[in-house]
């Protein structure tokens, strides 16, 4: 079951695991410009059978950019820079598809002083974001579309709009950062205009045929005002849009209720999606897989197609290839946050000496 092949829209999948969208940190500082390392980092998870890659996110805009080796897709300079970086995975069988974002009130003010946000709420330490006018909101939902083309450009095989985290399609949709009262806010219908003009400007600029999948935060902390039953209606409202897959994910701080400790920690979210979008739709799921009969337990019966998998990859990029050939096998990592590195030109990697020395 793990690793049958599958098909969700145009985009053919070797096998149901996939790599979820994990910041890297491999881009020039000045431009985001992908590193050549990461090309590295993609064919050695095409080469542990990892079936589907997302790559960490891009920022649209240069006002999204989160952090200082965050990368770009917002120029059409690095087009040819990242189709040399995905294409060596892609021959070893994966499929790569790149994960647009603009991080919004999300930024590093140190990195994009002033940053933007619906409603001027502020969510990161230290920053004091503007209110987006319409002048503002015209031109992200453009990026979004530009971006989405330089992607097919370059040979991505499709494009995942980043919908949760607390970033910029998240704020909003939580009522506690959007507190406008037009067009792009004041109830749940009008908080989600923004993200169906991203949805809809996308598909104008890549087509009908090309893979587009969304990772959504379907709902937050109590105060985020994003409960799960509305989360799960903008995943149904996705489903009629075009999306062809969403991948479940938490919005600002994880639910009440959700125990990250358990593997398939967010089964229960899986499970009120599903309920919103019919039994057909083509969902993925985030959060705390570990072993083969865990990952098998939320494909069991259709609830999701595809298994995300971000920080045991970092630690062990063949694990998908342990999990096919060991009975048994668990994976290395024991989620203790040391993969974020402490020095710029690192990356991101797993700085867990023990752990590193238990798998040579």
């Amino acid at each position: 079951m793990l690793f049958d092949p599958i098909t969700i829209g145009n985009l053919t999948i070797p096998n149901r695991l996939m790599r979820s969208a994990t910041a890297e940190r491999t881009a020039d500082p000045d431009t985001g410009t992908p590193l050549p390392s990461l090309k590295d980092t993609y064919l050695a998870l095409a080469q542990g059978d990892v079936g589907l890659i997302v790559t960490g996110h891009a920022y649209v805009d240069r006002g999204g950019k989160a952090h200082p080796e965050m990368a770009s897709i917002a120029d059409d300079r690095v087009i040819p820079v990242w189709r040399e970086t995905v294409r060596p995975a892609q021959e070893a069988g994966a499929r790569v598809i790149m994960q647009i974002n603009h991080c919004g009130s999300g930024c590093d003010p140190a990195v994009t002083p002033q940053p933007i946000s619906p409603s001027g709420v502020q969510t990161a330490e230290g920053t004091s974001p503007r209110a987006m006018d319409e002048q503002d909101i015209a031109h992200v939902i453009r990026a979004f579309g530009q971006a989405a083309r330089r992607a097919r450009e370059a040979g991505l095989d499709g494009v995942q709009i980043h919908g949760a985290h607390g970033y910029l399609v998240t704020q909003f949709l939580s009522a506690m950062t959007n507190r406008r009262d037009d067009a792009w806010g004041g109830d749940p219908t009008r908080r989600r205009a923004f993200l169906d003009a991203v949805i809809d400007e996308v598909r104008g600029q890549v087509g009908a045929d090309f893979p587009l999948w969304i990772k959504l935060g379907v709902a937050g902390k109590a105060e985020s005002e994003l409960p799960l039953a509305e989360g799960a209606r903008v995943a149904a409202a996705c489903a009629a849009r075009g999306i062809d897959c969403v991948e479940v994910s938490h919005a600002i701080g994880t639910p009440e209720g959700i125990d990250t400790q358990q593997e398939a920690a967010y089964r229960p979210l899986a499970e009120e999606v599903r309920e919103a979008v019919g039994p057909e739709y083509p969902l993925a799921v985030v959060h705390g897989f570990s072993t083969r009969a865990g990952m098998e337990t939320v494909l069991t019966n259709d609830l999701v197609q595809m298994v995300s998998l971000c920080r045991p990859l970092i630690a062990e990029p063949d694990l998908p290839k342990k999990l096919r050939e060991v009975p048994g096998y668990q994976a290395a990592c024991v989620r203790c946050g040391k993969c974020w590195p402490e020095d710029l030109g690192k990356g991101t990697a797993c700085y867990n000496t023990a752990l590193q020395r238990k798998l040579k």
